[in-house]
């Protein structure tokens, strides 16, 4: 499966124990469902807000995996943990999102790359009543839906169809998971541990990649290249690669 193996089971075992106590519930994404696009203009003040999720002073996760084997996935499934949107009308709760994705090709050459292209469409989503506040680099996700979105049928629904969509128009992804949980403060912060991995491996990739630093002495992110080989592998191609523009 590849980077992120370990976190992936992760996931699926968080997802079957809230399974087993009857948090879960599941959509199957409809192609061709659209919702109204508010790309320049998409802001929901305050007393416009009918559900606020992540708030500052909540829990909040959110993260990308991606797995090598698109049949691990079933694609457009949207996994709700607690409450959808319209059963959450006045409240401000904490939230979890992760998006797994299943492509074929990635390798220690292409993955950085893929992931930043894969990282960015979070910012493109641009749906009316929707509005995202703030995203971290820490694994949180802040936003906010408007009353009107709800009264005209905006769900968890909407939200995971759009993001599935938007993923699937790169070549190299041919399924797409999206999991929210509104469950409670808990099981967000349960989530935000696993998260807390995959963003470990992303740091390391962003350290070798960006700064070219291959100094594991002096690296803290040591331990995590030492137990994914990806990364390992990952760090060889990009010496290899930077010897070659010195010569």
């Amino acid at each position: 499966m590849g980077l992120f193996d370990k976190q992936y089971r992760e996931v699926s075992g968080f997802l079957e124990s809230r399974r087993k106590a009857g948090k879960v519930s599941e959509l199957r994404h409809q192609q061709g469902v659209s919702w109204p696009s508010e790309k320049n203009r998409n802001l929901v003040l305050g007393p416009d807000t009918a559900v606020e999720l992540g708030n500052p002073r909540d829990a909040s996760a959110s993260f990308l995996l991606w797995v090598d084997d698109p049949g691990l996935l079933k694609n457009g499934r949207i996994t709700v943990v607690g409450p959808d949107l319209p059963q959450l009308v006045g409240q401000r709760v904490s939230f979890g999102r992760v998006v797994i994705v299943g492509g074929t090709g990635f390798d220690a050459e292409n993955s950085y790359e893929r992931y930043r292209e894969m990282e960015l469409l979070r910012y493109d989503i641009h749906l009316k009543g929707y509005m995202m506040r703030a995203v971290s680099q820490h694994g949180r996700e802040w936003s906010r839906v408007s009353r009107e979105a709800l009264e005209t049928g905006f769900s968890f629904g909407v939200l995971g169809g759009s993001i599935i969509d938007k993923y699937l128009e790169i070549e190299y992804i041919q399924a797409v998971e999206v999991i929210f949980v509104t469950a409670g403060r808990e099981d967000v912060l349960a989530l935000g541990q696993i998260g807390e991995g995959a963003l470990s491996i992303i740091g390391a990739m962003n350290k070798m990649a960006d700064e070219m630093s291959f100094d594991c002495d002096t690296c803290e992110y040591t331990d995590v290249c030492g137990d994914v080989a990806e990364l390992r592998a990952m760090r060889g191609a990009l010496q290899r690669k930077e010897a070659a523009a010195g010569a």
